[in-house]
């Protein structure tokens, strides 16, 4: 698809402008012809440093002031007539619950309680076990009793322990047996889930769809993380599996917005979800303007729309730089992360759009 100015281009806003997979799916929706709004309760994200974006609105937080946050959105969708609205971040849960005001434009977010399913690692596990699928055995912790009770009747199996509502492997924590017990602060405010450790690859999706049919959708395999927690290299694996196991998902729940799972699969090609993310991710990175993503945020497709096989990947370089080499652990490892470097692209860089990656200081102060 040509990246050139076309006819029917929106004016959308972006919120959550602060992370890189925002930053990118305005460079693209930019390049192919949108005009680009961008709003943060951040003083300094990343978006206020593009020059993809029309302008850049600071709005107040979401948890501080949500009524104050809604007038700023609605003003903002009105004096600037947006025509399409697509949240990034966690102030999707905020937005789901007001879309409905936001009259003149599309929302582009499911509602509030099947995003909320989606985000409760525990019940999104129980959700994929009354459709039949597998799934790690998953406990749901809400009282030290019930840490206690878990190790002493099945201590003997090795467990991922992580916060019900959480992101970017934040608190995980990790048990084998012999193990002195973790400690970690649960409480029915504060619920935690122990999950059976699955021995496979790990992989990570992204997908857009609407009313249940997917428009979107990409894969890759979590290689290289920042520690524990989110992926910081991105090259498509198209895994034909996983396609059927999200297609199948999205559409049994009649889901709309933007969507991620993490799965790991064993050696016997058995999937096993861990979590879900109804909301952007960095599985962006592996879309370029050529696929055209805005066709399936929109609705504007007939087919799913998938990165090209064979594409560069992607990485955030500064975070490869930093936990990269760290993780390769022998020579073969050490060997592989250089051909990364070598071979991807950094997502902070854009020919012509260099103030992103030099404000980068600035924005981590802020």
């Amino acid at each position: 698809m040509s990246t050139s100015k076309k006819s029917g281009s929106r004016r959308i806003l972006i919120t959550g402008g602060r992370a890189p997979a925002a930053l990118d799916l305005a460079r693209q929706l930019s390049a192919l012809g949108h005009t680009i709004y961008a709003a943060d309760s951040l003083a300094s994200p990343l978006l206020r440093f593009s020059r993809c974006i029309e302008k850049f609105i600071r709005i107040p937080g979401p948890r501080d002031n949500p009524s104050a946050f809604a007038e700023a959105l609605l003003a903002i969708v009105r004096e600037q007539s947006i025509d399409l609205l697509i949240p990034t971040c966690e102030e999707i849960y905020y937005i789901a619950q007001i879309k409905n005001k936001l009259q003149g434009c599309t929302v582009l977010t499911d509602d509030f309680g099947k995003l909320i399913a989606l985000h409760d690692k525990a019940s999104f596990i129980r959700r994929v076990e009354e459709m039949g699928l597998p799934a790690p055995h998953t406990v749901l912790l809400e009282t030290e009793e019930d840490m206690h009770v878990l190790l002493e009747r099945e201590g003997a199996r090795k467990w991922v322990l992580k916060p019900v509502f959480s992101r970017f492997a934040n608190h995980v924590r990790l048990y084998s047996p012999g193990e002195v017990r973790p400690r970690i602060n649960v409480s029915r405010a504060n619920p935690w889930i122990a999950q059976h450790f699955v021995v496979g690859r790990e992989y990570c999706v992204y997908a857009i769809a609407h009313k249940g049919r997917l428009t979107a959708y990409g894969d890759y395999a979590a290689d290289f993380t920042a520690g524990r927690g989110a992926a910081i290299y991105f090259k498509t694996c198209g895994r034909q599996d996983l396609f059927g196991w999200v297609e199948h998902f999205v559409h049994e729940i009649r889901f709309t917005g933007q969507i991620a799972f993490d799965f790991i699969v064993n050696e016997a090609g058995v999937i096993y979800p861990l979590e879900c993310n109804p909301r952007a991710t960095s599985g962006l990175h592996l879309f370029t303007p050529e696929e055209g993503i805005d066709r399936a945020l929109m609705d504007c497709t007939d087919t799913v729309i998938s990165p090209s096989p064979g594409g560069r990947p992607a990485m955030i370089a500064a975070a490869m730089l930093m936990y990269g080499a760290a993780a390769c652990g022998t020579p073969a490892g050490l060997r592989r992360w250089i051909a990364g470097l070598a071979r991807g692209r950094d997502v902070m860089f854009s020919p012509g759009d260099w103030g992103p990656a030099l404000a980068q200081g600035r924005i981590l102060l802020d």
